[in-house]
């Protein structure tokens, strides 16, 4: 990412872990949490963040056309997936990337569809210097639902490292900084 385009929605999702084939993804969606970034001119964004759960047992197109009522023809569509050997080798041996991350994207040109790999670890330290809870493997189900939509800033935090502009960046960050005290401000009107 050269520069922040100007809508980037990171999604984040939590599959029920009954799926052990090695190119299965997981089993279905529970829980899947987006975080949007709206550019508004060169120094200002808004922030919005949406967190969801699912019944296993229900719709499995329901978190699909959750993503598609908040992107744009636009938009950029984030993801992050571990980045382990056997990934590795698996995701290169593979013309193209795997975009189950990525529900309800794929009328995106590949272009605007993009999934970072990166280690759980790294993307949890990343979350949490900037005071985010985010666990390199959460120990259970119920954590990482609770974890998601921390997650899915985490994963936008890891795509702005790749906005070539420093000010850009420094600006985004910012704005992103003001919005996270707000949001833990809770304070009621």
């Amino acid at each position: 990412m050269l520069e922040h385009p100007n809508h980037v929605l990171a999604i984040s999702t939590v599959r029920s872990q009954n799926a052990f084939e090695i190119d299965d993804c997981g089993g279905p969606i529970v829980c899947l949490a987006t975080f949007s970034v709206e550019r508004i001119g060169d120094t200002e964004a808004r922030f919005a963040s949406t967190h969801i759960t699912f019944d296993p047992h229900g719709n499995s197109q329901a978190p699909s056309a959750h993503v598609r009522c908040l992107i744009y023809r636009h938009s950029y569509a984030i993801g992050c997936r571990p980045s382990l050997p056997e990934d590795q080798e698996r995701h290169s041996s593979r013309s193209s990337a795997n975009y189950e991350e990525l529900p309800g994207t794929k009328h995106l040109p590949p272009l605007q569809r993009h999934v970072i790999l990166a280690a759980d670890e790294t993307l949890a330290r990343l979350g949490r210097e900037n005071g985010l809870m985010v666990s390199d493997r959460p120990s259970h189900l119920s954590q990482a639902k609770r974890e998601a939509a921390n997650r899915a800033q985490a994963v936008w935090l890891t795509a702005l490292g790749f906005v070539r502009n420093r000010e850009e960046r420094v600006h985004l960050y910012a704005a992103w900084k003001a919005w996270s005290a707000l949001q833990n401000a809770s304070i009621p009107f």
